[in-house]
């Protein structure tokens, strides 16, 4: 089945992709889109990883975390031009992942010397 999506200008097929965080590390953008369709709700901030391979090749992961009746996921979502589409489209913040791990530990020790 297609589905046509008009602000996109193109088509694309209409199906679920499962994602397990206990089998699979990283996520694609349809499994992000398939839990946000199932109800799973994104916080508006995403975290934005790199992985260098090899010294030469960078992957980009965004992480985000979901919830959905009290449960929540942290789901890594590899990037692609169509996940970069939806960070935009659906206005999430991004944040640098380690920028957001220094902060962390300052406010954690804060006001203490």
């Amino acid at each position: 089945m297609i589905q046509d999506s008009s602000n996109l200008h193109s088509q694309y097929p209409d199906f679920s992709r499962h994602w397990c965080d206990t089998s699979e590390k990283f996520a694609g953008g349809d499994a992000l889109l398939t839990a946000m369709q199932n109800h799973w709700v994104a916080q508006d901030t995403c975290y934005e990883e790199h992985y260098w391979h090899a010294g030469t090749r960078l992957v980009t992961v965004f992480v985000f975390n979901l919830e959905n009746n009290g449960e929540t996921l942290r789901m890594p979502v590899i990037a692609n031009p169509y996940v970069r589409r939806v960070i935009k489209d659906e206005e999430f913040k991004v944040v640098e992942a380690e920028q957001a791990r220094t902060s962390e530990r300052q406010n954690r020790y804060e006001g203490s010397e």
